[in-house]
């Protein structure tokens, strides 16, 4: 652009200060979305929202729960050892029960599900007039 007079250049400085705002504006919009982005919860939200989305991460989260959860309770129920062949006994029960839930995951998944719909099932009442 070429600027023949101080009118024109007192345009283009009014319409550089101008866009500098619009731009300065935009940086600070963005500034504070990538702030409120970058809060843990936010994080958070983010990555339980991508895990929910995608089928073979809930897959592998219900998988592993399982296998924990299973671990866990055996852990529980033989409680603490002081022996050193209680303890290899108990891990190696442990291990098991883990290889053996993981096998077998998608069954007892079914079976847990068919389980909480019967529990959970709401009862019809009964018609009344017939």
């Amino acid at each position: 652009m070429k600027i023949n007079s101080s009118e024109e250049l007192q345009a283009a400085i009014r319409h550089l200060e101008y866009q500098e705002k619009i731009n300065k504006s935009k940086l600070i919009d963005q500034f504070h979305k990538t702030h409120e982005s970058l809060k843990p919860i936010n994080i958070l939200k983010s990555s339980l929202g991508k895990i929910v989305k995608s089928p073979a991460a809930v897959h592998n989260v219900v998988n592993t729960a399982v296998g924990l959860g299973t671990g866990l309770l055996s852990k529980s129920l033989v409680g603490k050892s002081t022996g050193i062949a209680k303890r290899l006994l108990i891990t190696g029960l442990e291990l098991a029960t883990v290889g053996l839930v993981s096998k077998n995951s998608q069954s007892i998944k079914s079976r847990g599900l068919n389980l909480l719909g019967k529990i959970f099932k709401s009862k019809k009442s009964p018609k009344i007039g017939n």
